[in-house]
């Protein structure tokens, strides 16, 4: 109750503020127009100058495949790959670390629940900052790193930009229409100007899978095995995606001191799922549906605003406020159809579910350079989010004709408020250094009527430290230690049970949350050493460790007749890792060295990552299915002024892990090439042309649960297909 009083009263004194400047513009003398002149990024020589571990790309790295998916970008960029997970999509890893090790922002704010990355179109982003450590001033659930998104903002005299795109996998043909138009208010006398921006995509992909599974037991440990389950199902899904999305923006220049900006986005989307599972006739006992098709739809509508005022004070000081909420509402149905051994419909089972979430923050920043060394700022984060959720459940037997039904209904709740102090120190004209100290109080709740009520807070402190060192020009050494955490998610948290619908094993276990876990936490520290041989040269080398205690567990156990996993806190693990990266334009290089050198700039970077995990026994004790080693390397070559093509090879090494005593698996290598091709006709009009996933390699993934009694393997083999892209770019 007090977090929502002091939210009102929080977003009151925001609304205050923005109509006492919106009365003092309306009275306030016209100043003079300011031209705004825009030089050619850099972004090597601006993380060259940057005291944090923190590199930005920009549109020219979003748009050079023509990609619909940000995960589609993300997995080209140095340090970062992309795994998809059975059910749970494209799974962004930093260090080879996803599942909430790898912290996701929007504009500098956490994203809310239920947000996914794909649902922000390429074409909306401005640019995509990777930060090893994150500063103060964004939120310390960073263990692995930190990936902000920044939107569009540009808003002054913006050309008009219209792209088309065209796609073709396996067959299956998707679309997408975006555009951006900017300029300045017309018929007012202030100085507003606005962007607005929005797409509109229509997706069809479909999956492929073939799963052995086998199941033995035996008498003793030194007893043979005998096999009672030996099994092959083919599964297939066809995935649909429409979306549309609006994303405006407003600026308004007020005075020479104070400014106001609006962001908007507002995305509404339909997704559909269609599964059928079926299973090969075999001597052993089957599945208890070996013959069963699913149908999931979802329609959904996020909207996501932002109100930010800054101004301008004496001594280059600048007070910023921002005022933002969010909204989520989605509709979604399930149906279910399993047939039983001799063909004919067992069950149908039919679940629907709604869930909505509002989220109001409120977010402060003040800084000031106090001295000529010394840059200072504090702030402020708060945000509250309430969340409803109903789920209803239908159950009818055929066969008896007996019917069932469960109705569950809960609210979650999430407050979280963070305080921060950071100052940015120039020690000499060779060395900087970075002090920051954040506090982070978040408090976590569920209710539902009879059961499943929980509440949990979690309090961590956050001291930040990083440094520079540039021995000359060209060459510096980089230095950080800090203290991050991960969150358990509300979903774990909830000791409900979460049932699947078929073929219940150790291996594809139900799940229950743990309401009594703890937040990980870990101290950090990185070494790097970077040498910036030309504008768009360099060459870097980074080595980290990691300390976590209280790392989080999947165990699963038997529970009456089935298996059941659940997340514990358990001990501590250990992460090193070693980063190389290499960057060259040829012809800056050739030019410095009075050598004549092709307009080719090459690319590639190395990350070896290992992890111990220490109540696991080894070997293979890695955490969270860490990618051990990934490899990329590219060129991107001016043909001609008008013709550019490039190619990009990535590779992730084979992987084995033990998750347990018991439970271990292993992944395939896998190898993934993109080529592109661009042909500028006019300095307006551009087309683009790609091939992802030329090799079509297919996944691999194994699994076996070994005790001393029984045992259960599953080898899946997952297909991919190449997909032809076509896309055409005009700038009015």
């Amino acid at each position: 109750m007090l977090f929502q009083q002091t939210s009102t009263r929080l977003s009151t004194i925001a609304l205050s503020i923005l109509a006492l400047f919106a009365s003092k513009a309306a009275t306030a003398q016209q100043t003079p127009q300011q031209v705004e002149i825009s030089a050619k990024s850099q972004p090597n020589r601006d993380r060259q100058d940057d005291v944090g571990m923190r590199a930005v790309y920009g549109r020219e790295d979003i748009e050079k495949y023509g990609d619909t998916n940000v995960s589609e970008v993300l997995k080209r960029l140095p340090g970062i790959s992309v795994t998809e997970s059975k059910g749970r999509g494209a799974e962004i890893r930093m260090r080879g670390l996803g599942n909430g090790y790898t912290q996701i922002l929007l504009n500098g704010q956490a994203t809310p629940v239920g947000f996914t990355i794909d649902s922000i179109a390429p074409d909306l982003i401005e640019s995509i900052e990777v930060m090893r450590v994150a500063s103060a001033d964004v939120s310390a659930q960073s263990i692995a790193g930190t990936i902000n998104i920044i939107l569009k903002k540009k808003s002054s005299k913006q050309a008009t930009e219209i792209k088309s795109n065209a796609s073709l996998q396996d067959g299956r043909l998707s679309g997408n229409l975006s555009w951006s138009v900017g300029d300045q208010m017309p018929g007012t006398q202030a100085d507003i100007s606005y962007v607005l921006a929005g797409t509109l995509e229509s997706n069809s992909t479909e999956v492929n899978n073939i799963q052995a599974e086998s199941f033995a037991k035996r008498e003793n440990a030194n007893g043979a095995w005998q096999m009672k389950t030996d099994r092959l199902l083919q599964q297939s899904q066809q995935n649909r995606r429409d979306v549309a999305s609006l994303s405006p923006r407003l600026s308004w220049k007020v005075d020479a001191q104070d400014s106001i900006n609006w962001q908007g986005n507002l995305n509404l989307s339909r997704l559909e799922q269609a599964r059928h599972e079926k299973e090969n006739p075999s001597a052993y006992e089957s599945t208890e549906f070996p013959d069963n098709h699913s149908i999931w739809a979802a329609h959904i509508l996020t909207s996501r605003n932002d109100i930010s005022w800054e101004r301008r004070l004496a001594d280059s000081a600048k007070l910023t406020m921002n005022f933002g909420w969010n909204s989520f509402d989605r509709s979604a149905k399930f149906q279910f159809w399993g047939k039983d051994k001799t063909g004919a419909l067992a069950v149908h089972r039919y679940v629907t579910g709604d869930a909505d979430e509002n989220e109001y923050r409120f977010n402060g920043k003040y800084l000031a350079p106090y001295s000529e060394s010394h840059v200072l700022s504090l702030g402020w984060e708060a945000s509250h989010a309430l969340r409803h959720e109903n789920r209803a459940e239908q159950e009818l037997a055929l066969s008896t004709g007996a019917k069932s039904s469960t109705a569950h209904a809960y609210q979650a709740g999430l407050q979280k408020l963070a305080v921060y102090i950071q100052d940015e120190w120039t020690i000499n004209s060779a060395w900087s250094a970075y002090l920051g100290l954040r506090m982070e109080r978040i408090n976590s709740n569920s209710k539902e009527a009879g059961a499943f009520d929980f509440q949990n807070n979690s309090t961590m402190l956050s001291p930040i430290l990083q440094s520079v060192w540039k021995v000359d020009a060209q060459r510096q050494w980089r230095m950080a230690l800090n203290r991050s955490f991960k969150l358990p998610t509300v979903a774990n948290l909830v000791p409900r049970l979460f049932r699947i619908d078929n073929n219940n094993t150790p291996l594809n276990a139900d799940f229950q949350g743990n309401p009594n876990l703890r937040p990980e936490r870990a101290w950090g520290l990185e070494l790097a050493y970077e040498h910036y041989l030309t504008e768009g040269s360099v060459i870097s080398a980074n080595a980290y460790w990691r300390r976590i205690d209280d790392v989080m567990l999947e165990p699963v156990d038997p529970s009456g007749k089935g298996w059941v996993s659940s997340i514990v806190n358990n001990g501590r693990a250990r992460i090193v890792g070693l980063e190389i990266e290499a960057k060259a334009n040829l012809q800056e290089l050739g030019s410095k060295l009075a050598i004549e050198m092709p307009a080719i700039e090459i690319h590639g970077n190395l990350n070896r990552n290992w992890s111990t995990v220490e109540q696991v026994p080894g070997p293979d004790n890695r955490l969270a299915q860490q990618t051990g080693l990934l490899v990329s390397v590219g060129a991107d070559y001016q043909l001609q002024s008008a013709w550019r093509i490039g190619a990009d090879y990535n590779y992730q090494a084979a992987g084995s892990l033990r998750e347990s005593a018991y439970l271990t698996g292993y992944s395939n290598p896998r190898r993934n090439l993109d080529i592109y091709l661009a042909w500028k006709q006019s300095k307006q009009s551009q087309f683009r042309f790609s091939v992802t996933n030329v090799l079509q390699q297919d996944r691999v993934e194994n699994g076996s649960y070994t005790n001393e009694s029984s045992r259960w393997t599953a080898a899946g083999q997952q297909q991919t297909a190449r997909t032809w892209r076509m896309v055409w770019e005009l700038k009015l």
